[in-house]
């Protein structure tokens, strides 16, 4: 009885799984990949936005599988990264930043955008805001702190040295390898179109993304759907980070294989309604793609 009670349960999920299985499959028309590899508060999210509106598909921060590629990433395990750049061509935020050298091999035609505050004084002052939310283990491996007071020089060295080798790795590399500084606003859109294309060979008249910012924090908008994902997201983001110590660091054969089964599933299912979520705003609402 328990066994037959069981039965429709577990054909239920699996069909669920199939069905997001299909839908969650790389298209076919992608164009050349473009990394942006700024540090957070360079204006990611901005060059993002630009990127989507001149027709790339882009890889944001998504708070659910972001987070998972940084736990990945730290530890070591690239193979989840590896597997969402087939279904994009335009990355930023973490924990690209520190892959260029990885993807700058793994993909030849690649492109790279480093994004920089005017000056560091700017950035750090970003930064401050952006820390302060909470402890998080990707600030202390990009950043080599997990809290910001009594840490700013430490906080402000990686993000000259991150400039550095990025600019040594690709020096003599014009046509791989560009540097854009949010804060010159409209300047950038020529600058960008020269260096991966517009279409039509035009600029946009619209005027360049400024994204999430320090008032976008603050908005106090509600939206109910909007509501919703940042639920979803913050249950998923606990689970991970309370299982993290289970699988990176316990490595129990068990547990790991557990936890890779119920990651495995998310995954599907999160890039099944991304997929579907993409296609729909693609065909009817564009600007779907800016938020």
């Amino acid at each position: 009885m328990q066994a037959s009670s069981l039965a429709i349960p577990v054909l239920l999920f699996s069909i669920i799984v199939l069905i997001c299985t299909e839908l969650a499959q790389p298209p076919q028309n992608l164009k050349p990949k473009v990394f942006v590899i700024g540090f957070s508060k360079t204006g990611t999210t901005s060059f993002g936005d630009a990127l989507a509106q001149i027709g790339y598909k882009r890889l944001g921060w998504k708070d659910i599988r972001s987070r998972h590629m940084v736990h990945s990433y730290v530890n070591g395990e690239y193979e989840p990264l590896i597997e969402q750049t087939r279904f994009y061509d335009a990355f930023e935020d973490l924990p690209w930043p520190h892959l260029y050298r990885e993807m700058a091999e793994l993909y030849p035609d690649s492109k790279f955008i480093l994004s920089l505050r005017k000056d560091d004084a700017t950035w750090l002052k970003s930064m401050r805001r952006h820390v302060g939310r909470g402890e998080w283990i990707g600030y202390s491996h990009f950043y080599g702190a997990v809290t910001f007071d009594g840490n700013e020089e430490t906080i402000r060295q990686s993000y000259t040295n991150h400039t550095a080798r990025v600019r040594e790795f690709f020096a003599g590399q014009p046509e791989r390898y560009l540097e854009l500084t949010v804060d010159d606003g409209d300047a950038n859109w020529p600058l960008l179109c020269d260096f991966v294309g517009c279409p039509d060979g035009k600029v946009p008249s619209t005027p360049f993304p400024r994204s999430n910012t320090a008032a976008s924090w603050r908005d106090g908008k509600i939206d109910v759907i909007g509501w919703l994902h940042w639920l979803w997201g913050w249950t998923i983001t606990r689970l991970e980070e309370l299982t993290s110590y289970w699988y990176y660091e316990k490595k129990q054969p068990s547990v790991r294989a557990l936890l890779s089964f119920i990651w495995r599933t998310v995954d599907t299912v999160e890039q099944a309604c991304s997929e579907m979520y993409y296609k729909y705003a693609t065909e009817h609402a564009p600007s779907m793609l800016l938020t």
